[in-house]
């Protein structure tokens, strides 16, 4: 048995303008998804622009630490050196006797 079916033209019409509406919409949605998926992209790009930089920083900061480690052990170093001298020149000193009246001129 043949399913018989009275549909006008005027409905035909109508309902096809519908799925047309609802067609345009769901490819307005997706090109609007799409736009803000680009975006979400763009932005995951730029933050990981900014980690390598950031990450490029820290290794140029942990060089330029080292660096001033080994300065610092280097002034450490020249500075007991420094004080050996001096306290080898005051042993060296000490063998030597001024006269008194210059000492007490020197204050």
């Amino acid at each position: 048995a043949a399913i018989r079916m009275n549909i006008s033209a005027s409905d035909l019409i109508s309902s096809m303008d519908t799925v047309s509406a609802v067609v345009e919409e769901n490819t307005a949605a997706t090109e609007e998804m799409s736009s803000g998926a680009k975006e979400v992209t763009r932005a995951i790009e730029n933050i990981a622009s900014v980690s390598e930089e950031n990450s490029a920083s820290v290794e140029e900061v942990s060089a330029s630490a080292e660096e001033m480690s080994a300065q610092v052990e280097e002034v450490t170093a020249s500075a007991q050196s420094l004080a050996e001298m001096a306290s080898t020149l005051e042993q060296i000193m000490s063998h030597f006797k001024l006269p008194t009246e210059m000492t007490t001129n020197r204050k």
